[in-house]
């Protein structure tokens, strides 16, 4: 689950926020706004997304970053206080993320577990990106490397695990196909057995009713 492009230009923004100590009242570059301001053409769109996130979608997806990244909340919040329509564009979308993920914990709460660490993995990443943008620092790199290397690892212990769970469902086919494929004969003559009784209990039932309804006439 990768984040787009917006929300690391976002954080982005936030860092130049904390760097700068004229950034809460001065206004946003026009550049910066032109570049992430919606196309008109999703002006509708955008509108009906806004609509959709709620006061309680805000506060669970402030929640979920305090808990599982806390420098990004912290992030956010700088960037609430100071650039509040950006903010809101980058809450949204990683509202839109943890959606995906409580899907997956109700589908499949093993998988949930990998994709949790992969996100937090992404989410320290992009940090970590936008803040080696601004200053080119080598132990930034060298910390955006060691996270690389984790996520790969937990991309290899998922595929694993998922490895492990398609061939255990493997197995159980070929155990069912093997069942199927011993004496085909007599498990034909078994179910024809157990059709047969089931018709004639039917047959029987429905006329014990018919009768009984006659007598009651």
């Amino acid at each position: 689950m990768r984040c787009s492009g917006l929300v690391l230009t976002l954080l982005i923004l936030a860092f130049a926020c904390c760097d700068s100590q004229t950034a809460t009242a001065a206004d946003p570059p026009a550049t910066s706004v032109r570049a992430d301001a919606p196309k008109p053409v999703e002006k509708s769109a955008d509108k009906k997304v806004r609509a959709e996130f709620s006061e309680s979608d805000l506060v669970a997806t402030m929640a979920f970053a305090s808990e599982h990244h806390p420098e990004l909340a912290r992030l956010l919040e700088h960037l609430r206080k100071s650039r509040s329509n950006e903010f809101q564009r980058a809450a949204r979308e990683l509202n839109q993320q943890i959606l995906v993920l409580e899907k997956i914990k109700e589908k499949n709460p093993a998988r949930y577990e990998h994709q949790l660490q992969l996100w937090k993995e992404d989410s320290q990443i992009r940090v970590l990106v936008a803040k080696w943008s601004l200053s080119k620092d080598e132990d930034i790199e060298k910390q955006i490397r060691r996270l690389l290397q984790q996520r790969r690892d937990t991309k290899v212990a998922q595929l694993k695990a998922e490895q492990k769970r398609l061939a255990e469902q493997l197995q159980k086919v070929e155990k069912q196909l093997t069942t199927l494929s011993e004496m085909p004969d007599l498990q034909i003559d078994r179910e024809w057995e157990q059709l047969a009784k089931k018709a004639d209990s039917d047959r029987n039932n429905f006329k014990a009713k018919n009768s009984k309804k006659n007598n009651s006439n």
